[in-house]
């Protein structure tokens, strides 16, 4: 039998939003000891955006521990365009497997993945696709953009993901999560959080500082090397 090196932790808070549009979803096979995650982000305050949220993340994760997290996120845009519906996520997903040297994402949107290294050195892995983000990249400016940071150029049913890795053996844990979460605390607190050996632990810290009074839905899902 084999076992991952990886364990994982979730939580999610509403904030002071009608609905939770958050989506997550993990999948593991015993045998290989992978383990796939995926995190989705729904666009909209609607209970359709929650379907598609929670339906993007439930087929990104088992698409992606049967293959890559790129074709986890195609499994995703795929099955939202059979439901027929108009609704949309961003979303990211990871694929940890024993196996490989590395350590698979894909994302399209604001959802974003941190990676916390063996020297305690917290190095965000993921860039937002908005308009915001564009900005900044062709003028050098590093200031927020209130009006253009929430306006997503990628999303699950629209253009194409973006793929990119990380060294597995000198990763100490990865966080994806939403941007309830990313907007909602400062990555001193998230480097703090992945510091703790529970995964769940830190999890609910980082969930819990963003969403309980915050704006925004914020899930926050945290993988941490076991050994």
């Amino acid at each position: 039998m084999t076992t991952t090196p990886w364990r994982v932790g979730g939580a999610q808070r509403q904030g002071h939003r009608d609905v939770q549009a958050d989506g997550f979803a993990v999948a593991g096979d015993q045998a290989t000891g992978r383990i796939a995650a995926a995190v989705t982000d729904g666009i909209g305050d609607t209970k359709d955006a929650a379907a598609a949220a929670e339906l993007a993340a439930e087929e990104a994760a088992g698409a992606a521990l049967a293959a890559t997290p790129e074709l986890g996120c195609i499994r995703a845009r795929v099955q939202l365009a059979a439901r027929g519906t108009a609704a949309d996520a961003s979303i990211v997903t990871a694929l940890f497997d024993p196996a490989h040297s590395r350590v698979q994402l894909a994302w399209a949107g604001l959802c974003r993945a941190y990676a916390l290294t063996l020297e305690g050195e917290l190095r965000r892995a993921t860039y937002d696709h908005s308009i915001g983000e564009r900005i900044r990249c062709h003028t050098g400016r590093r200031d927020a953009q209130p009006m253009f940071d929430r306006k997503v150029t990628r999303t699950v049913a629209r253009h194409e993901f973006v793929t990119t890795s990380l060294p597995a053996h000198s990763t100490t844990a990865v966080l994806l999560c939403t941007d309830g979460v990313s907007q909602g605390v400062d990555e001193r607190t998230i480097a703090a959080a992945l510091l703790h050996d529970d995964p769940n632990e830190a999890a609910e810290l980082l969930a819990g500082a963003a969403g309980i009074n915050g704006p925004d839905n914020a899930t926050a899902i945290v993988m941490r090397r076991a050994n």
